[in-house]
């Protein structure tokens, strides 16, 4: 098999739903990191042989062609959109991985976008046995009703009490996120591949949701959202993003042509599957089945990222699979930066190779749970 390398990548500033990036089109935010992208690395953007893009709120149609279009790319180049849920970003690095290790492509820019605050209003067909008279649906199902598809906070608070995490456990999992992203921020850490937006005549260079003064006793007072006298609160889960997300993946053949400094090479990816109304827990699996294959221990492992959609989750995850806090989203994770579904895949991958960088690691895993039992995850060396 061909070796995949990460040349490297370009995310967005993250804003929240109706906040600094509420004016821009999902494929507007991408052309964006597209083109800087092939400017920041010398690659002309024709030679880019495939662009794989995931998105979960949009519009539906081929949103990655659409993308290339906007982003006033030469016609040749085809994109494929992917539909994984919150892990459609990492799932769509995993794609491009496989298409350069069998000799299918040399250069391909994966990632995804997602703008919740352009999502459209959906309705179910006046046929469909879901259908409510006028009434438009936010969600589209993850799972049958049978095997059960709780919505994404209850399925949060189903994992607190089944492997009894306290609300203050989640709490803290969230001051310390919120610490360590701002640390990041402080030191530029992730300068480098954030790319600022103009928004309303300013320049946002900074993502939105960071709180680097966030104080215990304000997370104390914050309600349960999902369910009365609940665990998860709006503190310690994250709310709903928009940004824009891109990694360059390259083979060897392209590494030499274009004379790249390749950042890490992708060892193996998994995707798995999991219990739906546990879907929090789709990493395990995933990160499990990608370690035997790779024959790769927990402890073999310097650094990992597990997206933070919520505290729970990074908390569970870390128990079952015997990862301490410390190696786990060094940077900080999603609920201080924010989490645009589509995007976040390729956002966690960079974040990872930046943490590596920083522990001077050389080992690292990325792994994604999504909405109806899913799971996906990115094992990589860095260079």
């Amino acid at each position: 098999m061909n070796k995949v390398y990460i040349i490297g990548g370009t995310r967005t500033v993250i804003g929240k739903t109706g906040g600094v990036l509420k004016d821009f089109l999902p494929e507007q935010l991408t052309a964006l990191v597209l083109n800087e992208t092939t400017r920041k690395f010398a690659v002309p953007a024709s030679e880019i042989d495939h662009v794989i893009l995931g998105n979960a709120w949009g519009p539906g149609g081929n949103i990655a062609r659409v993308s290339i279009l906007e982003a006033c790319w030469p016609h040749h180049i085809p994109g494929t959109t992917v539909d994984f849920q919150c892990a459609s970003g990492l799932s769509a690095v995993s794609i491009a991985a496989g298409l350069i290790m069998a000799g299918q492509a040399d250069l391909i820019i994966a990632g995804g976008m997602e703008s919740t605050s352009m999502a459209p209003r959906k309705q179910f067909n006046s046929r469909d046995p879901r259908f409510r008279g006028n009434g438009f649906y936010e969600r589209a199902p993850f799972s049958t009703p049978e095997a059960g598809d709780p919505e994404m906070g209850q399925a949060a608070e189903n994992l607190a009490e089944l492997m009894n995490i306290s609300r203050a456990e989640m709490d803290e999992l969230a001051l310390e996120s919120h610490k360590r992203a701002y640390q990041a921020q402080k030191e530029g850490l992730l300068s480098d591949i954030i790319l600022p937006i103009k928004s309303d005549g300013k320049i946002i260079y900074h993502d939105e949701c960071i709180r680097p003064g966030i104080k215990p006793e304000l997370l104390r007072r914050m309600p349960s959202v999902f369910v009365n006298g609940g665990r998860v609160t709006a503190g310690n889960a994250c709310l709903k993003h928009d940004g824009a997300a891109v990694v360059l993946i390259a083979s060897s053949k392209a590494v030499k042509k274009y004379n790249l400094n390749p950042e890490a090479v992708i060892l193996n990816s998994v995707s798995s599957g999991c219990d739906p109304n546990l879907f929090p827990l789709g990493p395990v699996p995933a990160i499990k089945t990608l370690l035997q294959k790779a024959e790769f221990g927990i402890k073999d492992i310097d650094a990992v990222e597990i997206n933070e959609a919520f505290a729970v989750k990074v908390l569970a995850c870390c128990r079952e699979l015997g990862i301490t806090l410390e190696k786990t989203n060094v940077l900080g994770g999603a609920l201080a930066y924010g989490h645009p579904y589509g995007a976040s895949g390729a956002i966690i991958l960079l974040h990872l190779i930046r943490a590596l960088r920083k522990i001077k690691g050389r080992v690292g895993i990325a792994a994604i749970g999504a909405a109806g039992g899913q799971g996906v995850s990115v094992l990589i060396e860095r260079c």
